[in-house]
């Protein structure tokens, strides 16, 4: 188990937290942090590991929606909803610090500054959004991998870029050895590609 001080792993704004207000989660790989329709009870910042959170749709799939990374905050949406819209599991032993529901919300209504750091984070991540959509909305597989290289989103293994850009690994390792062959991309090691500078299709 890691022994940690909440207050001085978060940072700004959310070191104005108390310390009763910030308990500390060490998780193994696989195990869940917190489930879909189920009650929130506040965000997350992830201290040390990678945590994926997937979305059941009504069709019964399973959607990666986003994987947090060490130094990250997720699930911001449980300030302003009674339910987990998603289910956060640890890919591996991950540490992370709950943010406790209630807390944040009374800062946000009483700390301005809390509350505009706070809400130049939802404006990144609203962008952040915007632009995965506009990813998924190219039909084109070739495009949609170069594009998707390019925002830099191929960080693990090939099978997980592809559950994020919504294509099936076979199809994302067809469009790849496409790509490199027109010039394209450029293979960097196993599983690892990049894409040219200036090189379109």
């Amino acid at each position: 188990m890691i022994s940690i001080m909440s207050d001085k792993c978060l940072p700004p704004p959310f070191n104005r937290l108390a310390g009763k207000d910030t308990p500390i989660r060490n998780l193994t790989g696989g195990e869940t942090l917190f489930v879909q329709s189920k009650a929130a009870a506040g965000l997350f910042y992830l201290v040390s590991g990678v945590i994926d959170l997937r979305r059941l749709t009504q069709a019964g799939h399973s959607v990666l929606i986003h994987r947090a990374r060490a130094k990250q905050t997720f699930a911001e949406a449980s300030l302003f909803s009674q339910d987990y819209h998603c289910t956060a599991t640890a890919v591996c032993d991950s540490v992370v610090i709950e943010c406790k529901r209630a807390a944040v919300t009374a800062l946000l209504h009483s700390d301005i500054e809390f509350s505009n750091a706070m809400a130049s984070q939802f404006a990144l991540q609203i962008q952040e959004n915007r632009r995965r959509v506009e990813l998924l909305s190219i039909r084109e597989a070739d495009a949609r991998v170069l594009a998707a290289l390019g925002d830099g989103m191929l960080v693990d293994e090939i099978t997980t870029f592809a559950d994020m850009i919504g294509l099936a690994p076979e199809t994302v390792y067809r469009a790849l050895a496409k790509l490199t062959g027109k010039g394209c991309v450029v293979k960097t090691a196993r599983g690892r590609y990049q894409r040219v500078a200036g090189r379109k299709l």
